[in-house]
């Protein structure tokens, strides 16, 4: 399945990319990464090294998924997380595919990173949870048409926290 591209949002892209690249690194260097890059090339958001082995990063924040947002709405949210109950999956752009096919010779090195509003909690999911039958049309109807996402449950994703 060929992944829909939406265009991209340059102010969106300037509000998250460099927190949410920041509160990675945090992660990753409190788990003795060593940072190799986090420039933007267009593919991976973070690059880094532990015990001789490469990693590739990539990030992003779900607006949503933040303390007043979710007490305006009346979610009602997991104790540990602060994810709704009612949100059973993350969902990862589909266009992020092309991550996964460019890093498939080191797929086990890749990771994705959901971060929530306030940068101090994250779902990971490593690229090998991303398979095709994993990617279909989400089904809300903010998304163009042709839009795909990973649907991942948050109960296969690790919960990591910023301290």
């Amino acid at each position: 399945m060929k992944p829909y591209v939406r265009p991209f949002q340059k102010n969106v892209y300037d509000e998250v990319d460099t927190p949410s690249k920041k509160a990675l690194v945090k992660i990753l260097k409190s788990e003795g990464h060593d940072i190799v890059s986090s420039h933007e090339n267009y593919y991976a958001d973070i690059i880094s090294q532990k015990d001789g082995t490469t990693y590739y990063h990539e990030v992003e924040r779900k607006a949503q998924w933040g303390k007043d947002y979710l007490k305006k709405k009346k979610y009602k949210v997991t104790p540990e997380s602060g994810w709704p109950f009612s949100w059973k999956e993350l969902r990862i752009p589909g266009r992020k595919k092309r991550l996964i096919e460019k890093y498939k010779d080191e797929i086990e090195n890749l990771s994705f990173y959901v971060f929530n509003f306030e940068y101090d909690k994250a779902w990971k999911v490593k690229a090998t949870q991303m398979t095709d039958d994993t990617m279909r049309k989400p089904d809300f109807a903010r998304v163009h048409e042709s839009e795909t996402f990973y649907h991942i449950p948050y109960t296969e994703a690790e919960l990591l926290e910023l301290s």
